[in-house]
């Protein structure tokens, strides 16, 4: 056949199927726990734009060559979010059923290679920059998600989300980005840089219970890295009035573990221990987060129930934290003081504990993020 119709028929194809795929990542982005906020037909810089209901951008791009669905998470990382890493794969195995069921021909020939093309390098597991195929997204739910639950190493990731979402005029997705860059400098020891993000208010996105109580949250984080742990508390109390009855026990327990967090610094150590009561046995990053706090909150107890206390995060210090660098400043915390209480093995439990930890959180740092991080940690004693 004349290479012209070859290649002619292959960009009609190849293109359709990369949009089948990127459609089966859409249809799969509620039960997966995710937001669609912006979905390309195209590459490049966009040329139309249409804003549909529930704010997602649909965009047309410049080069007529594949497409992008763009969606944010609405709930911790689980492994319900394996759905929407699957979706594109799951539709073109669909398609590849209905393909075996037609007569041979060319053209299914040439749709059945070039489908099977398309999942196996979406399938396979890798990761290049900030760009990453669904397989390393499905084994990563597998694994607990850690790669998609702690900000500092999706910097890179997150500013080309920013610049993407801007360009196509998504409200939501553009809030997003810009809360997790902020969240970023937040857990970074850098709050001065989210000064401009926290002091101007939100936009108006209508924006997912989920994302307002991320938002309040990461605000109330940034007040206490600015030793305003009162604010904190306020802008939680505050967050829990304005969604009350819409919050998910997810983003009732991160709010929850805000105020905790903010009442160890106040020295209420009784109040953040009863409201962390619900949520420090769950097994998600919130449950591990709260298990940092509740250390804090135990510093001044009994040398067996600090050690008890120890126990639930040094036994997990591998897996995915919301703040990993506060994880490491309550296990040095709590090290310096089960020492002398006798508590040998159990203060160089923690120790140790609290050296895997930040040596993985300067590993997994972006460059930028490494000086005002070290810094952050040499303070790590002050409570």
């Amino acid at each position: 056949m004349n290479l012209a119709v070859e290649l002619g028929a292959m960009l009609v194809y190849g293109n359709a199927l990369v949009l089948l795929h990127e459609l089966g990542h859409a249809a799969f982005a509620r039960v997966g726990g995710f937001r669609v906020t912006s979905f390309a037909v195209g590459l490049g810089p966009p040329l139309l734009r249409l804003s549909l209901r529930g704010g997602v951008v649909l965009h047309l791009d410049r080069w007529p060559v594949g497409g992008s669905c763009t969606a944010i998470p609405l709930g911790p990382t689980s492994r319900r979010r394996a759905w929407y890493h699957a979706g594109g794969l799951i539709v073109q195995a669909v398609l590849a059923l209905v393909l075996l069921a037609l007569p041979d021909s060319w053209l299914v020939n040439r749709i059945e290679s070039f489908n099977l093309l398309v999942a196996l390098t979406n399938a396979l597991p890798w990761r290049l920059g900030g760009s990453a195929s669904d397989g390393w997204y499905l084994l990563d739910a597998a694994r607990g998600g850690r790669q998609q639950v702690e900000i500092l190493p999706q910097r890179t990731r997150l500013l080309r989300l920013l610049t993407r979402e801007e360009a196509v005029g998504s409200p939501v997705g553009t809030m997003y980005a810009a809360l997790c860059l902020a969240w970023a400098d937040v857990l970074a020891g850098r709050p001065d840089r989210a000064d401009p993000f926290f002091e101007a208010d939100p936009p108006e996105t209508a924006l997912e219970p989920w994302i307002d109580a991320l938002y309040t949250y990461v605000r109330a984080e940034w007040h206490r890295q600015r030793h305003r742990p009162l604010a904190a508390l306020e802008t939680v109390q505050r967050g829990r009035t304005a969604r009350e009855g819409e919050l998910s026990e997810a983003a009732t327990g991160l709010l929850l573990l805000a105020a905790a967090r903010a009442r160890v610094d106040l020295g209420q150590h009784d109040e953040a221990g009863r409201a962390l009561a619900g949520i420090v046995g769950d097994a998600g990053p919130i449950g591990r987060q709260a298990t940092v706090v509740l250390l804090w909150s135990t510093l001044g107890a009994s040398p067996d129930e600090l050690e008890h206390a120890v126990f639930r995060v040094a036994r997990r210090t591998t897996e995915a934290w919301l703040d990993p660098a506060d994880a490491v400043a309550a296990l040095t915390a709590a090290a310096d003081r089960l020492g002398p209480a006798g508590k040998d093995a159990a203060a160089r439990g923690a120790r140790e504990a609290a050296e895997q930890l930040e040596h993985r959180l300067r590993a997994t740092a972006s460059t930028e993020d490494r000086a005002s991080l070290a810094a952050r940690l040499q303070t790590r004693y002050e409570r």
